[in-house]
């Protein structure tokens, strides 16, 4: 896929997941699993959604907002794939 100027790729996503995994493990223990977590979020975002999006940042937040959200929901047991 070639990169579109403006477009966020794959491989944005990789660098912004590969910095944020080292500043996970970095973190204070009561804050380690969370960023940790948020990390495990990110990586499973590479598909064709990333071509919404300018700033690899903001595609971070949206997807990992909307993970946190869904999952809150299935907890208190409306399931939502």
């Amino acid at each position: 896929m070639s990169h579109i100027p403006g477009m966020v790729t794959a491989t944005d996503m990789k660098r912004l997941t590969e910095r944020w995994g080292r500043i996970a493990n970095r973190l204070p223990n009561n804050d380690l699993k969370y960023g940790i977590e948020l990390v495990q979020l990110l990586e499973k975002r590479k598909g064709p959604e990333l071509r919404y999006f300018d700033d690899p940042l903001e595609a971070a937040i949206m997807f990992t907002t909307i993970d946190i959200l869904r999952s809150r929901k299935r907890e208190r047991g409306a399931f939502d794939p």
